[in-house]
């Protein structure tokens, strides 16, 4: 029984890692032609299909019954709106189910290897963790690329604001000119106000997609002056040029903290070294820390101190602008 179950977590396992795989090549590959021949190839050969149906549908597995799990339970709610921010072509339903599996197959190699139960708990505690650390990873780098894009789209949309066209066309250049992701952003908001969605709920939309501050102080500043009135080229230029001055000012803070950070690296990855170093000299020596109890606990100990430094360290270093 033993032996049917390790086979199937290593076969688990190595279907999870070759969907991964799959998944990482459809991420690195572009996400279609040139932004000019996408323009030429949607006036030239329209699909009269994608235009008839307006009604967007949400799918978070590919499964019909882990559809309705994911869209019903409440508690994948939060897994949801990070899969949504991240912007992640692989449906949700693939990481929900990577996550028991790779926790599985961690912990019966670990068993098959005769490894202590301590090890084996750990490593599925973090291959466990490695599906939704993946989605946050995607979410933070897709968030930096669209904070670098925004004051860039700002300017565009006053400076369509200055020459007499009105806010949505601003939106439409933003979406028709800039790259990925603040480019399809802003179309889907072009989109939702051409179809018939109030121009607060659609910005308001974008907002919850995006997890970006500096985005919800322009929809706040919109929605603002369409209430009150007021020059609202001067508004977002004044915004755009706050953004910048904030990047220079959070790009100064990086260099004067670097020393920090870097310490906090050295000071993490010296105890691996070091026991790294002791276990291929002498792995006699350093298996009594895996074999007796008192030093399995010491190594519990000490892990848990090392993650709970390392996350004080970070928040000595990590200086919000």
């Amino acid at each position: 029984m033993l032996t049917v179950l390790i086979a199937l977590g290593i076969f688990g396992t190595i279907l999870v890692f070759l969907q991964g795989c799959a998944a990482l090549h459809r991420k690195m590959a572009p996400r279609g032609t040139a932004r000019a021949i996408e323009r030429l190839q949607k006036w030239s050969a329209p699909d009269v299909t994608a235009q008839l149906n307006i009604v967007r549908k949400e799918s978070l597995s590919d499964i019909p019954w882990m559809n309705d799990l994911l869209m019903k339970m409440r508690r994948f709610h939060p897994l949801r709106v990070l899969h949504q921010q991240s912007d992640c072509r692989v449906p949700l339903g693939t990481f929900v189910l990577a996550t028991p599996l790779l926790a599985l197959g961690a912990l019966l190699l670990a068993r098959s290897m005769h490894q202590p139960f301590v090890l084996g708990l750990l490593g599925a505690v973090v291959l466990g963790a490695l599906p939704a650390g993946y989605l946050y990873w995607l979410k933070n780098q897709r968030m930096a690329a669209f904070e670098r894009q925004l004051p860039e789209a700002l300017e565009l949309v006053s400076r369509a604001l200055r020459a007499g066209h009105a806010f949505s066309v601003g939106l439409k250049l933003v979406g028709d000119e800039a790259a990925d992701p603040i480019g399809i952003e802003f179309r889907r908001v072009f989109d939702e106000v051409s179809m018939g969605v109030a121009l607060p709920q659609a910005l308001q939309n974008m907002t919850d997609r995006l997890d970006c501050v500096d985005l919800r102080f322009f929809v706040t500043s919109v929605l603002v002056q369409r209430e009150t009135g007021g020059n609202l080229a001067e508004i977002i230029d004044s915004l755009a040029s706050l953004i910048r001055k904030r990047f220079e000012l959070q790009l100064r803070v990086n260099a004067l903290s670097a020393e920090g950070r870097f310490s906090a690296v050295v000071l993490f990855a010296l105890p691996l070294v070091v026991g790294g170093a002791l276990f291929k000299i002498n792995p006699e020596y350093m298996s009594t820390l895996f074999t007796d109890p008192m030093g399995q606990n010491m190594v519990m100990v000490g892990s848990f101190l090392m993650v709970a430094g390392a996350i004080i360290m970070k928040r000595m270093v990590a200086i919000k602008v």
